[in-house]
């Protein structure tokens, strides 16, 4: 049953991670046209990065800290010549969320309350149309998140339908 558990938090967290960067990406989307912000100056993009993770080192420490105090071996951890058998089960997080600090684009515009003594204006450096295919290729990663998720379910739930 722990390896569909294994299933269940590595499509958690792959749709948490996906969440994030669809909030993330509408905020640039909303402040696409966003002259002045709180920090000063125009709005600036925002970008997440995430970090991959080797779920099975953090998963089996949580279960070799709880099965050790009992004197617990697994034996079908050991491979051939008593190597550890860890397959590289690898999941993802949300390592940060950085700024785009390029310049913004400058627009003449003297009537706007937000231009300089020169009459230009500083817009964030958005680009709408690159921001709507990150949008839908994070839609897709969280639809294969789901996809795999309710994989998983129906095969544990087809697994305890056997077992009674």
């Amino acid at each position: 049953m722990s390896n569909f558990m294994n299933s269940f938090d590595i499509s958690g967290y792959g749709l948490s991670a996906q969440r994030v960067r669809v909030n993330t990406i509408s905020s640039n989307i909303a402040n696409a046209q966003t002259t002045r912000t709180d920090e000063g100056g125009p709005y600036r993009r925002k970008e997440v990065v995430f970090k991959a993770i080797d779920f099975n080192d953090y998963y089996n420490k949580a279960i070799n800290e709880s099965t050790d105090s009992l004197g617990y071996s697994d034996p079908l951890s050991e491979g051939d010549f008593g190597k550890k058998v860890n397959p590289a089960i690898m999941s993802v997080i949300v390592d940060k969320i950085s700024r785009d600090d390029r310049a913004p684009k400058m627009k003449y515009e003297p009537n706007h309350p937000d231009a300089d003594a020169n009459g230009y204006v500083a817009y964030p450096n958005i680009n709408p149309v690159i921001e709507m295919a990150d949008l839908v290729e994070a839609t897709r990663s969280y639809q294969a998140n789901v996809a795999a998720f309710e994989s998983a379910k129906n095969m544990a739930s087809s697994a305890i339908s056997l077992m009674q």
